[in-house]
């Protein structure tokens, strides 16, 4: 027993070595890999801006947006031809502008730019005394034309000092490191050179020659040495009593602790792992620097089944497609649910055409509908492909960019895939300059304009609907719907509802005030905004400022639906309760059954204008518009039509009963100062 709880303790002092030693392995690596991915950012940008179409001012820009701390940061600069033009420091001014690096009078310089050029790889220079002071490290990166000529260099410098103290920052108690040059000069760590070390080999980083020591530390080894001589004075009583108690533990949390395991990496309905899991996949990946292709993949026409036939029945479906995924994946390839019916496949190869093979299998394997309750339903898929670090040097990057590759395919080619090309930059910078004018707004900056909502029965101003502008300096207004697209994606659009509710609020008082009149109103809400949180904030504006609820009506749109029916079922009925009234916008252009509408507490139908503008001419639009009419009937709702603007649309929704209208034959939607104006007039 005493032996072997001796060898026991050895054992767990020999995996405790290994295992501090791959982990201050992979730290150091991990480190020297941060650095790789700035110069690959800087790399991308200038093969995005064109060496030679770099100006001063885009350098500049680009240099204050990025973001360089932590690798302990001197400087970084540009050589178009080798000749320093841009350069950027957090200390010093921009004086080496003009040093020529190919002549440089620097023997190690001059032949670490030949070497960099001729051989179009990474070359790493230092440590050495810099010109402003202080020792660095210099990463440097030729830089080539369509046609592989050497058109200019860029280079990374960091301070030696501070790089050190980032490798030191996670030292180990059980082993020490150094990092040596080959002539055995240790540049880095605190583990002197000796032939003797541990572990001496070469670091696992491209282009890099250094060599990487690992040597267990004294400290450690006397510990365990007087750990020895103690455990084994009291293992003989401890053993027997600590081996029942580990087997029962084991045994009794072993379900529990892989079921714990699988709800933090693994999808509840697919089993498929999740986005969590794909994170720390994929940052493995770009921190190891390893070429992969990614796809993401969002099933076509998956919504409508979806909303048609239920919800579990749509379950069922996604999880006999992700049983066909797992089946496909092996060390190449792996798939993973990001959420909704969207999946993301990583495929970890450098050749293209490797890449479309794998594809190929899986859209193959796709070919067979599936059968769910005894009903075959075919299965369509759109992916959008991209390759790190070609596309994208971080997986927000490479899913962007993918989404907007996927979308390309989903409206031009259904059940295909596509990869990246040149022609989705424009895109995709056209998406970035746009998100950075929104950006340049503050909330108070955006303005609500009101259209008025009127009686058929009279034609009076019953109330007004609640519409979001945004107006840039030359007094263009900005796409409402991009905007929106904006805010959502960044986490602001509850920012922006509650804007518009409390603006509503002002409004509704002044109109009050100015001609003794409680006005309607309503107004769109995300179903992003839709929480607990909205609901108690509504209420207790209303009650703080004195206006009754069932003057507003909230609009949610058909076409959206929402991420969990039931929840948000709960939460309309709350506001319901409260007295807020509730309209379905856009009715008939989504795809909702009869049971999902029966489900929400509804006030108000609003019939999109799309079926106004084709009833004369459409039979089809025509009938939808009665059946509406007869749903709303059955269901005790009104009816408000948009987009009315001819006498004949009005004469022909006056007859179909609706209650009331919005549009141009009335009045376009106008600011509030216009609003008062046209209401003194009488909307003459």
């Amino acid at each position: 027993m005493i032996i072997g709880t001796f060898f026991a303790l050895h054992t767990t002092k020999n995996n405790l070595i290994e295992i501090e030693t791959l982990r201050e392995r992979e730290h150091y690596e991990s480190v020297l890999n941060s650095i790789l991915i700035k110069l690959e950012t800087i790399t991308v940008y200038t093969e995005t801006t064109g060496i030679y179409d770099i100006t001063q001012e885009s350098f500049d820009e680009f240099s204050e947006k990025s973001d360089f701390t932590g690798i302990g940061f001197v400087s970084f600069s540009i050589a178009p031809d080798g000749i320093m033009a841009f350069y950027y420091s957090e200390e010093y001014d921009d004086d080496l502008v003009g040093l020529d690096l190919v002549n440089d009078e620097r023997d190690y310089v001059r032949e670490a730019v030949a070497y960099a050029i001729e051989n179009d790889v990474v070359v790493i220079n230092g440590p050495y005394e810099l010109l402003h002071g202080g020792e660095g490290i210099v990463f440097r990166r030729a830089i080539y034309d369509d046609e592989g000529d050497f058109i200019g260099i860029i280079n990374l410098v960091v301070n030696s000092a501070m790089l050190n103290s980032f490798f030191m920052q996670d030292g180990s108690s059980v082993v020490d490191v150094g990092i040596y040059t080959t002539d055995d000069t240790m540049i880095f760590g605190s583990l002197p050179y000796s032939a003797d070390i541990f572990l001496l080999e070469k670091m696992d980083i491209d282009n890099v020659d250094w060599r990487i020591g690992i040597q267990v530390a004294p400290d450690f080894t006397k510990r365990f040495t007087i750990y020895d001589i103690i455990l084994i004075s009291i293992s003989t009583v401890l053993y027997g009593i600590g081996i029942f108690l580990g087997t029962q533990f084991y045994f009794k949390n072993k379900s529990l602790l892989i079921n714990q395991y699988n709800l933090i990496r693994f999808d509840n309905l697919t089993s498929l792992p999740n986005r969590r899991q794909l994170e720390e996949d994929v940052n493995r990946l770009i921190t190891t620097n390893q070429s992969f292709y990614l796809g993401f993949g969002d099933l076509d026409n998956f919504k409508m089944m979806n909303d048609i036939l239920g919800h579990s029945v749509g379950d069922e479906y996604l999880k006999l497609i992700a049983a066909r995924f797992m089946k496909l994946t092996n060390d190449k390839l792996s798939v993973y649910r990001w959420g909704g019916d969207e999946f993301i496949f990583i495929v970890q190869c450098i050749d293209k055409e490797e890449a479309i093979e794998c594809f190929n299998r899986i859209y193959a394997n796709l070919e067979m509908p599936v059968k769910v309750r005894n009903v075959e339903y075919g299965i369509s898929l759109s992916t959008g492909i991209v390759q790190y670090p070609r596309h994208g040097i971080t997986m927000d990057d490479l899913i962007k960019r993918a989404d907007i590759v996927m979308y390309d395919v989903k409206s031009h080619n259904k059940e295909n895939f596509n990869f990246f090309e040149n022609r989705y930059l424009d895109s995709l910078q056209r998406e970035v300059d746009f998100e950075n004018r929104v950006n340049q707004f503050e909330l108070d900056q955006y303005q609500v304009y009101l259209q008025p909502i009127v009686d058929v029965a009279n034609n009076e101003v019953f109330g007004f609907e609640g519409l979001t502008r945004l107006i840039d300096a030359t007094g263009k207004p900005l796409n409402t719907i991009d905007v929106i697209k904006v805010l959502e994606r960044q986490g602001r659009i509850p920012e922006l509802d509650k804007h518009v509710f409390d603006t509503i609020c002002v409004y509704s008082r002044r109109l009050k005030e100015l001609f003794g009149k409680d006005y309607h109103f309503s107004f769109n809400v995300s179903p992003v905004t839709l929480s607990e949180d909205f609901v108690e904030y509504l209420a207790r504006r209303v009650q703080e400022e004195n206006l009754r609820p069932n003057q507003f009506m909230f609009e949610i749109i058909e076409t959206i639906g929402f991420k969990d029916i039931n929840e948000s079922v709960h939460l309309l009925k709350r506001l319901r309760d409260i007295g807020f009234l509730i309209a379905m916008d856009d009715f008939g252009m989504g795809y909702s059954s009869l049971s999902y509408i029966a489900k929400l507490p509804l006030s108000v139908i609003k019939i999109d204008r799309y079926f106004i503008n084709n009833y004369y001419d459409n039979e089809f639009d025509r009938l939808l518009i009665f059946a509406i009419k007869d749903l709303s009937k059955s269901l005790k709702l009104e009816i408000v039509v948009e987009g009315i603007e001819t006498t004949r649309q009005l004469d022909f929704i006056r007859k179909l009963g609706a209650h009331y209208y919005q549009g141009y034959i009335h009045s376009k939607p106008m600011n509030f100062e216009k609003l008062v104006e046209k209401l003194n007039q009488g909307f003459e």
